[in-house]
């Protein structure tokens, strides 16, 4: 057996440790133990490896909302909730060693950076042996189209946390460091270096436009766990918003639309109360969500510990952003405030007037690992608008203001209570527009992992955050400039320990 064989059986092994970790709506996995030899159990080294979906370890940057202004900290004298909510103040504050200080504490998910690279891993060790293993030509284009789909979802997410945005004034793509490519399971004892971001964009993209047209052919029947034709769209939309390629990034979202452009009816949709906490029973991440395309990471009691004792918790200026009126029954408006945080009625008021305590949650369900992020049809709609509305803003065509105004509207209506009344539309036009859009884009996404990367693109404006640890203390105030090198994350100290040729941040 030559030494590159050998290297991607020892990865491959390795990898199929964490197999058995899923929780039991992932059926697929298999218990027994398996070996390299076909599709099939290659098919099951990405459900266990690659997916996280299902797995006890499936929160892995619970704390990037944490540093946008969709976040504020409520101060608590109960020295229990300090506990947890101190574990945080390294991310809340833009701390150079955040990573260090949430290992200390114990934060589950602190190990982002190799998190994503041991994803990685996965996706080229199937690759790599896809040619040595028996199975269907589907079968292999199939795992293959997934591969390609996930790795390049993995380096998307890894260049936009470590490395500058890719709109960012004043830099040169083509030199500014990204993140290291690793493309290949073979062992090497080269240390990587980080690749340009413009080389690391260029790889999502290759590996992206070749896995489409494999999950368009073959993937039809893969679940909402894994990388479908409909996950191609929506990173490709997404991709090139980013990069500012309107017409990409409007191309992608309309083929995406036109295969699901399924939105979630809150109006008509069940509601749970428990109780004076209050939580939707079923919603846009749900099993029965047709909206749903990839239910990929993270859990229904992701938040809790962040914000035990609601200290970590939507921000005033984000709650203001819904138009919601919880008193009127018969129009209560802006659904998304009602369907998208757990909140709780405090009866300590005087005057017997409940306020609201805002927290984080998707949807009720038992199986505590369920996944509350991915992707899903909104992003597509919302994508599609900003793409023509940008378009709108060079050239002042009508067409493009009316066409990102509809899919806004469209988007809106399913979001309102419209038992008794009908949804009003919206019109904007100019500067006016753009605004509007950001703050739709932030009231629909919050809290899926979207903020932070928005806040890169739009300019990195400054954000502010007060925190209080005692109360003997005088809440500081902390402030992230407008442009700040802290809209990179650090890349950790462990991960630079290993590898001398990895360039820090600033």
């Amino acid at each position: 057996m030559n030494m590159k064989r050998m290297g991607k059986n020892i990865c491959f092994l390795i990898c199929l440790v964490g197999i058995c970790g899923c929780g039991d709506f992932l059926e697929e996995v298999s218990q027994n133990e398996m070996r390299p030899s076909s599709a099939d159990d290659l098919q099951q080294l990405l459900m266990g490896e690659v997916y996280s979906a299902g797995h006890s370890e499936n929160v892995f940057h619970l704390y990037l909302d944490m540093m946008t202004d969709d976040v504020t900290c409520v101060y608590s004298k109960d020295q229990m909730v300090q506990q947890y909510y101190k574990r945080y103040w390294p991310v809340y504050a833009w701390q150079f060693d955040m990573f260090e200080q949430l290992e200390n504490s114990s934060v589950q998910g602190a190990d982002t950076y190799d998190h994503y690279y041991r994803c990685i891993k996965g996706c080229n060790v199937v690759l790599d042996m896809l040619d040595e293993v028996t199975g269907s030509e589907g079968q292999k284009a199939n795992v293959k189209g997934q591969s390609l789909a996930m790795r390049g979802y993995f380096y998307f997410m890894l260049v936009n946390l470590f490395a500058k945005p890719y709109n960012a004034p004043g830099i040169d793509i083509e030199k500014v460091p990204g993140v290291p490519l690793i493309m290949t399971s073979e062992v090497s004892d080269e240390y990587p270096k980080r690749a340009s971001i413009a080389k690391v964009y260029s790889c999502i993209e290759t590996d992206l436009l070749e896995a489409l047209p494999l999950l368009r052919e073959y993937g039809g029947e893969n679940s909402k766990f894994k990388a479908s034709e409909m996950f191609c769209y929506t990173l490709l939309s997404r991709l090139y918003l980013y990069m500012e390629k309107w017409e990409e990034a409007e191309k992608y979202a309309s083929m995406g639309l036109a295969k699901n452009s399924s939105l979630f009816d809150m109006a008509n949709a069940p509601y749970q109360t428990w109780g004076l906490a209050y939580n939707p029973a079923k919603n846009v991440y749900g099993r029965e969500s047709d909206e749903v395309i990839w239910l990929g990471y993270g859990n229904s009691y992701e938040y809790d510990f962040a914000q035990s004792g609601f200290t970590f918790v939507p921000s005033p200026e984000l709650v203001q952003l819904y138009d919601f009126t919880e008193s009127n029954v018969n129009n209560r408006g802006d659904l998304r405030l009602r369907f998208y945080y757990e909140y709780m009625r405090d009866f300590s008021s005087p005057l017997m007037e409940f306020k609201i305590k805002y927290g984080i949650r998707r949807e009720y369900t038992a199986e505590t690992n369920y996944p509350i992020k991915g992707m899903r049809v909104a992003e597509l709609y919302l994508n599609r608008a900003e793409a023509n509305m940008r378009r709108y803003l060079q050239n002042g065509e009508e067409r493009l203001r009316v066409s990102a105004l509809t899919d806004l509207n469209f988007l809106r209506s399913s979001r309102y209570d419209t038992r008794n009344v009908e949804y009003k539309d919206v019109d904007y036009s100019g500067d006016d527009l753009l605004t509007f859009y950001k703050e739709e884009r932030r009231r629909e996404l919050a809290f899926e992992d979207h903020r932070w990367f928005d806040l890169r693109r739009y300019g990195m404006p400054e954000i502010t955050h007060v925190y209080q640890g005692s109360e003997s203390e005088i809440p500081a105030t902390y402030v992230l400039p407008q442009g700040s090198d802290r809209y990179v994350l650090p890349i950790p100290r462990s991960v630079l320990d290993k590898n001398y040729n990895l360039e820090a941040n600033p």
